[in-house]
């Protein structure tokens, strides 16, 4: 597996290679440079945002988040999948005392009460999330941790965007003992999901299948 410093000699070497070769072809030494430019601006810019936003190779993601851990959000993916529930929480506080930014607070904020198992805290939190996005769906997770099925079944109906539409749909199936609904929720969950999203999905629903729920009624 290449590290990101080895990536990065390889892109110098091709860049390197292609210039000498696009001299040789008789090409101008402008047009050489911008050529050189672009294709480097591809390979380290365009890469990381197609695995970032695009994809739909979960061992590409894995590849790639192996290698960019010391970021904090990178870290919790791959944690999410490789590592124990403690080292989990410990990525999501990391997460949320290093970014200011409401998206960010609200998301991973959400998912450090989940793995808290706080349920109640999650249903507050959702009541002033600032990004509306992932209020009925954070919340819907709340109420289905809870068992209380009325409000997770409303908060459901609000939500809009397919994945989230099915990974809902999932943790109600799982928290109701339905494990066929749950598994074929998670694939629907999963496919509509593309980049490090359909990472986190995939992973974070092998997780609440392992135990995260409480069993608390309202």
């Amino acid at each position: 597996m290449f590290s990101k410093y080895a990536n990065l000699i390889l892109v110098i070497i091709i860049g390197a290679l292609l210039a000498v070769a696009l001299f040789l072809s008789g090409l101008q030494m402008w047009l050489v440079f911008t050529i050189v430019m672009v294709f480097t601006f591809i390979l380290t810019m365009g890469y990381p945002f197609y695995i970032i936003y695009k994809t739909k190779s979960l061992k590409l993601i894995d590849r790639y988040l192996a290698n960019h851990r010391s970021k904090p959000i990178f870290s919790y993916a791959y944690t999410l999948a490789h590592g124990s529930d403690k080292e989990i929480i410990e990525s999501l506080k990391k997460i949320v005392k290093s970014y200011p930014q409401a998206e960010v607070q609200d998301v991973y904020n959400a998912n450090l009460l989940v793995f808290q198992k706080d349920w109640r805290g999650l249903i507050e939190s959702s009541k002033s999330m600032t990004t509306t996005f992932y209020r009925d769906y954070y919340a819907g997770i709340g109420y289905t941790m809870s068992n209380n099925k009325e409000k997770s079944s409303e908060a459901l109906s609000k939500v809009r965007t397919p994945w989230m539409v099915h990974s809902l749909k999932a943790v109600m199936a799982l928290k109701q003992g339905q494990e066929d609904v749950f598994n074929s929720e998670t694939v629907l969950a999963t496919k509509h999901a593309v980049g490090m999203q359909r990472y986190v999905v995939h992973y974070m629903m092998k997780r609440l299948a392992k135990g995260v729920f409480s069993t608390e009624e309202v």
